[in-house]
């Protein structure tokens, strides 16, 4: 037994006690004196206070963060899980197979796909797969703004880490446009600032590195 029900079951004691005491001087209410009566209604409160808090709100709680949080369903789809495994392992194309089940299950869900081009470029080496495998799905249908900006964005990455600085701008720029008012168009600004940056910063290192070599 830990020490947190211990500390539980000696507050719950307390409070039969308490209540017990209560009813108790409650049997002759009429003839008890005014400070039996104003004790009795404290040790009431505090006896109620700490049942509510000790067993009533944990309870109340965990009801609210079931109805809250879970829909009834597994958080995680079998086939998800069966894709994290197969990366696990090693097994990447494998992985790939299980995400191509999950985008044909639920279209309109970009994840599997960011997921295929992500293993496309890390685990593969192939960014130039990876890019047209975002490209191609983002132009194959009408996505919500949320999908598209997420796909979009998932291109612009997978651009800066290729030092292709000019198509990654080109992209933020249609984001900040498509979706004008928006978080993704606010987002998209910034991250051009930023490719900007980055895009000096590589500039500067090349020269200097030219004029060490001259």
């Amino acid at each position: 037994m830990n020490t947190r029900t211990i500390i539980r079951l000696c507050l719950m004691a307390l409070v039969v006690i308490t209540l017990f005491w209560v009813w108790h001087r409650w049997q002759d209410w009429n003839n008890e004196k005014e400070v039996y009566k104003l004790l009795s209604i404290l040790f009431l409160a505090v006896g109620g206070g700490i049942l509510f808090v000790t067993v009533i709100l944990p309870k109340f709680g965990d009801a609210v963060g079931t109805v809250m949080f879970s829909s009834g369903e597994e958080l995680a789809s079998p086939k998800g899980m069966k894709a994290a495994a197969k990366m696990a392992s090693g097994d990447y194309l494998g992985a790939i197979e299980e995400y191509e089940v999950m985008m044909k299950d639920n279209p309109d869900d970009p994840f599997p796909i960011s997921e295929i081009a992500k293993i496309h470029d890390e685990k593969l080496e192939d960014p130039t797969t990876a890019l047209a495998l975002l490209h191609e799905h983002l132009e194959s249908k009408e996505w919500s703004e949320e999908n598209a900006s997420f796909l979009m964005f998932r291109m612009v990455d997978l651009l800066l880490n290729d030092h292709q600085f000019d198509a990654a701008k080109d992209i933020l720029q249609q984001v900040a446009s498509n979706f004008p008012g928006t978080r993704h168009s606010a987002n998209a600004k910034h991250r051009i600032n930023e490719v900007e940056v980055a895009q000096f910063k590589e500039a500067q290192a090349s020269r200097a590195q030219s004029d060490d070599l001259a």
